[in-house]
């Protein structure tokens, strides 16, 4: 048994987008943000195995409460949930015009981050605004991880993981003014290859 943000990071080291890297750090983004680090093909669990919670990372002190009780953790701006939130508020606060509001008939509160990433597909302004600043959030927290780790590749997965591919590069372009490693930009930022499959995948890894 383990943790499935360790499991499926195993997953992705041996046999999916980490495969051929000695060191991987892997990113589920969907409902929270899990994270498994793989050093030499092993799991890295820490002292006591509570190691690699980096949803749990804080990136701004005064920012919103966590389910897990600290303030601003990544999780708590990053997630889908969170994006919805933040859609959400953007839409009830100013009054802007969005796709978003026809999918749930005007009342903003019922957006989901699966509407943000049809509105953004659909070339809504407001939708690509929110996503923009997630990917801001998620460059300032993978560079602290960079700075930590420096892992060969990161990988990224899960449902909001996957609404946010399009920003990679801009993530990386940006990395440099968010991290102090000057190499940080030769490490890829890569989407995972088992998507939806990544618990099946993570536990035959265990089992292996």
């Amino acid at each position: 048994m383990d943790n499935d943000g360790n499991a499926a990071a195993l997953a992705e080291a041996l046999w999916g987008a980490g495969r051929g890297f000695r060191n991987v750090f892997c990113a589920t983004i969907g409902t929270g943000i899990g994270t498994g680090i793989v050093f030499d093909g092993r799991i890295y669990h820490g002292r006591t195995g509570a190691a690699a919670e980096g949803g749990h990372n804080t990136i701004d002190y005064r920012g919103p409460r966590c389910g897990c009780g600290k303030l601003g953790c990544i999780e708590a701006f990053a997630s889908g949930p969170a994006i919805a939130r933040r859609a959400s508020e953007k839409i009830a606060k100013d009054g802007r015009a969005s796709l978003m509001l026809d999918m749930v008939s005007g009342q903003p509160d019922r957006i989901s981050s699966e509407m943000v990433g049809k509105a953004y597909a659909a070339g809504d302004l407001l939708a690509r605004e929110v996503l923009l600043e997630t990917a801001l959030l998620l460059t300032v927290w993978l560079g602290n991880i960079i700075d930590l780790l420096e892992p060969d590749v990161m990988i990224i997965g899960g449902g909001a993981g996957a609404m946010l591919r399009p920003f990679f590069g801009e993530i990386q372009e940006r990395l440099p003014s968010w991290c102090v490693n000057t190499h940080c930009q030769e490490i890829p930022l890569v989407m995972a290859h088992y998507g939806a499959d990544a618990g099946i995948a993570g536990g035959a890894a265990l089992c292996r």
